[in-house]
């Protein structure tokens, strides 16, 4: 599973373009409405979820994607950031990797705010942007309680993910956390 920031329209796309292996995308149903751009979206491996429900289907379908030794992206965050800044995570990450036990690979998209945030209409032209991916995140059973265990997996993953944004800040020297 790859968890990254989302504070952009252009976030799943420039984690598409990094990753060498296919991946597969969850993205809000609303998107999916117009049928020309939910086709598109369809034939790039984007599936839909809706907002504020259970999304059962949704679920065992990225669990069967996973499992099955696919990529999925997530966006711990649930939504676009308002304002660039990393948001608290929301604990359905934390029960796909409590169900399968998969590894959680780190992503901070850099610049993207910048380029196409959520008041423009259409992306700047130009601008720096950067993908950088860090140390896969075991994920380890422990005896806890169950939402006490995805919490701590989502903070975990938030964490790393703020890490490698403060590591990029800094230079990127050495390899990223």
């Amino acid at each position: 599973m790859i968890a990254s920031n989302h504070s952009s329209f252009l976030d799943p796309q420039l984690v598409g373009i990094s990753c060498t292996d296919e991946i597969h995308f969850l993205a809000r149903d609303t998107l999916f409405h117009f049928k020309p751009f939910g086709w598109l979206l369809s034939q790039l491996n984007t599936h839909p979820v809706q907002r504020g429900k259970g999304n059962l289907g949704t679920i065992k379908m990225t669990m069967e994607l996973v499992r099955s030794g696919k990529k999925v992206v997530i966006f711990p965050e649930g939504k676009r950031s308002s304002d660039g800044t990393l948001q608290p995570g929301q604990l359905g990450i934390g029960m796909l990797v409590q169900r399968t036990g998969c590894r959680i690979v780190p992503v901070y998209t850099h610049g993207t705010f910048e380029v196409w945030n959520n008041q423009r209409k259409l992306p700047k032209l130009f601008g720096h942007t950067a993908c950088i991916f860090g140390t896969p995140i075991e994920y380890s059973d422990s005896a806890q309680d169950k939402k006490e265990a995805q919490a701590e997996i989502v903070n975990t993953i938030m964490e790393k993910i703020a890490a490698l944004r403060q590591w990029y800040l800094d230079g990127a020297k050495g390899s990223p956390p």
